[in-house]
């Protein structure tokens, strides 16, 4: 069992996510995102028009899984439905990038990006699931099934 401490804890490091968003063709749409996990809520930014934001426009329905794949094992998935919001700011978007880049590369990435065609995406969750392993995983090769 994990507390809502030591998840809050392994959120807030910069660990690179992965968006799950409904496509078109109503299959899972799975991306790597940067975020910011704050005060319980995840804050991430995509271009505007991009798959996922159009994704998110036609079912705002959601997860974010965010895990950790040395040992021991340990990962999040975070389910809501996600806000779409306004183009982010150069002081959140440095915060973001020198987060992941540290200050000097997140302020060169920072300065290349125009923001102007960007969104905010937040995620408050309703649920969250978390998974942690911290013996070696039972392995065993289990057959795609032939179609």
């Amino acid at each position: 069992m994990t507390s809502e401490t030591e998840r809050d804890a392994f959120l807030a490091q910069p660990h690179v996510a992965v968006l799950a968003t409904l496509g078109p063709h109503q299959y899972p749409h799975a991306v790597p995102v940067w975020y910011l996990y704050e005060a319980g809520e995840f804050t991430l930014t995509m271009s505007s028009g991009s798959q996922k934001h159009r994704n998110i426009e036609r079912c705002p329905n959601v997860s974010l899984v965010v895990d950790r794949r040395e040992r021991p094992y340990y990962a999040v998935t975070a389910m809501g439905v996600a806000q779409i919001g306004d183009s982010p700011t150069y002081e959140w978007f440095l915060r973001l990038a020198s987060h992941y880049l540290g200050v000097e590369s997140g302020t060169a990435y920072t300065a290349s990006h125009n923001l102007a065609n960007s969104v905010t995406i937040r995620l408050r969750p309703s649920k969250y699931i978390i998974y942690v392993r911290e013996r070696e995983p039972f392995r065993q090769a289990i057959p795609a099934r032939s179609r």
